[in-house]
């Protein structure tokens, strides 16, 4: 469901504005019946988004994010500032993005896995010929 909204945000002078918004609101259903999961408030400015908040099944706030000051990132739109506020576990985080790499290719290499000396491969797509050892064959 998509709803017009205002919210008060603060400006860089720390003054509270009044800012329109669009809200998306994600209504799941769950063991007792459908439910607020998450409302995403989009910027009308800008339209991106700048707030999420996620609730459980039984309508409590489980996280407040905010997403500011967007950069590019290669090529890619990212808030380079994420705040974090778990209210139920009643702790917040800042996440300041410096560096983002992103769709980057990846080399086969990193995809290798060297058997450490004295590991035995099992096979698992096929049948077990013999007792791994420390197994009792049962």
């Amino acid at each position: 469901m998509v709803e017009n909204s205002t919210e008060i945000v603060r400006d860089a002078k720390g003054h509270n504005l009044e800012q329109p918004n669009y809200e998306i609101d994600v209504i799941r259903n769950g063991e007792h019946g459908w439910f607020l999961a998450r409302k995403i408030l989009f910027s009308r400015t800008d339209l991106l988004p700048h707030r999420q908040l996620i609730y459980n099944p039984a309508g409590d706030l489980v996280s407040d994010i905010h997403y500011e000051s967007y950069k590019d990132f290669n090529g890619v739109n990212f808030p380079s500032i994420i705040e974090i506020w778990r209210p139920q576990e009643e702790y917040d985080i800042t996440l300041s993005i410096v560096k983002l790499q992103l769709n980057e290719p990846l080399p086969n290499d990193k995809f290798t896995l060297e058997q450490p000396p004295g590991a035995q491969v099992v096979r698992l797509d096929q049948p077990q010929t013999k007792t791994p050892p420390g197994g009792d064959g049962k």
